[in-house]
């Protein structure tokens, strides 16, 4: 990928994380490239998973509406440890879970914290046993004699092998015969705490899964699905797709399953790989991977210092067509260009209006000097955002625009209205044009 320099930090840190700030790109441009990868791997070195400020807002995640959404966006907002809060997004697609209480899904988000760059057997080990996914997919009172298919059937299709890849109907039936036997567990004010096997719910009969015949239990279940042959290209095309846009060579998928496998199913020397792969660095001049809805919002709030200051941003991501912990169904989202449809291009716009009404980015009158240069009126916007990637084309617009309020403006009153409408309207594109959508 030839040298290492701010565009690729930039790069890594928004695919990676929520965008680099300034400070970071010149940081880790001089650190490298092996330094740049080895931090983000590496989060249980940073000793507060937080920065300070920009403090939020308060904040009840576990009582008030749209507070879980706000606790989580800040926590993209002022994390020392971008990857690791990436991941746990990646696997809250992964395992889409709606529909139960808040206490549950704030701790399976801790759940997926957790086990973000670790092992995924250990991961999938306790998605098993998470109480919101046993509520969402019925594992929790699935019994011998009436076991339900739902959590057999994800766990096929959606969590480790990929639709219809290397497993029949009688596959799941089994399966869900060798996963009976979860029951609630112990409960605090009405909220279920955990789940617990029972050991006379289950099924102990033999069952053939994979072509494999033994009185298999649940864990034996989770056992044969990553050991399967399908297992490790489904979840490397997953998170290839996720952290880059660019087809994945079938050599680099090999590799990369061989590692992954190597390694004993562990995520992080996987994730090494994909990272440092020359093409997460391609078109740096032109990025073709839109940023999902929570991500242009946290990074956008994370680089100007704003911070979650208001619940606005509570709407502003749903209408864009993301409400975290609320996916829109088992399979999760659709990522990639899915995110700019007509409605959400527009709310995008809208969130660069409610982002430029917050105290401290608003251009009040008579806030812009006079006699700015058309230069010095986007340094200032630049400024102002905290320095977000804009390529020339835009910032050719951007001067050609400053000229033109200052060829209107006449006498005094109106060259100072041309200088703040300028500086609005520099910083609203900045946030709201197709730049800002991509990385």
């Amino acid at each position: 990928m030839g040298g290492w320099n701010e565009a690729h930090v930039r790069r890594v840190l928004w695919r990676a994380g929520f965008g680099a700030l300034e400070h970071e790109a010149r940081k880790w441009s001089h650190a490298g490239r092996a330094a740049t990868l080895a931090w983000l791997l590496s989060p249980n070195g940073h000793r507060a998973p937080l920065e300070h400020g920009p403090r939020p807002m308060r904040l009840d995640p576990a009582n008030e509406y749209g507070h879980d959404v706000l606790w989580w966006m800040d926590r993209m907002v002022r994390t020392t440890r971008p990857l690791e809060e990436k991941m746990t997004l990646f696997w809250h697609d992964h395992f889409a879970t709606r529909d139960v209480d808040t206490p549950l899904m704030l701790r399976q988000n801790a759940l997926f914290r957790r086990h973000a760059l670790g092992s995924f057997p250990g991961l999938l080990s306790d998605v098993m046993q998470d109480p919101a996914m046993g509520l969402f997919l019925n594992l929790v009172g699935s019994y011998k004699g009436d076991p339900n298919e739902n959590f057999a059937r994800e766990l096929m299709e959606l969590f480790t092998l990929g639709e219809g890849n290397g497993y029949t109907e009688s596959d799941v039936r089994e399966a869900a015969r060798a996963l009976t036997g979860y029951v609630r567990g112990k409960e605090v004010g009405g909220v279920l705490m955990n789940t617990k096997f029972e050991p006379k719910n289950h099924d102990t009969g033999s069952k053939r899964i994979f072509g494999h015949r033994g009185h298999w239990g649940p864990h034996d279940v989770l056992r044969l699905c990553v050991q399967h042959h399908a297992h490790a290209e489904f979840l490397v095309r997953r998170l290839w797709a996720f952290y880059i846009d660019e087809p994945l060579p079938k050599t680099t998928r090999v590799r990369l399953q061989h590692v992954y496998i190597n390694s004993g199913h562990k995520l992080k020397p996987l994730m090494h790989e994909i990272l440092d792969n020359s093409l997460l660095y391609a078109n740096l001049r032109q990025p073709t991977l839109v940023k999902a809805p929570v991500v242009q919002v946290a990074g956008m709030l994370r680089a100007t210092r704003l911070g979650v200051k208001t619940d606005d941003w509570v709407w502003v991501t749903s209408s864009m067509g993301q409400t975290l912990f609320s996916p829109p169904s088992v399979a999760g989202w659709d990522w990639g260009p899915a995110w700019m449809s007509s409605n959400g291009m527009r709310v995008r716009f809208t969130a660069a209006n409610v982002a430029l009404s917050q105290p401290g980015l608003t251009v009040k009158d008579k806030d812009t000097p006079l006699g700015l240069s058309p230069h010095e009126q986007l340094d200032r916007a630049l400024a102002a955002l905290g320095h977000p990637w804009a390529s020339d084309r835009t910032k050719k617009a951007l001067l050609s625009l400053a000229k033109g309020y200052r060829r209107m403006a006449g006498q005094k009153w109106e060259k100072q209205t041309a200088a703040d409408m300028t500086q609005r309207a520099m910083r609203h594109l900045l946030l709201s044009a197709p730049d800002a959508q991509l990385h």
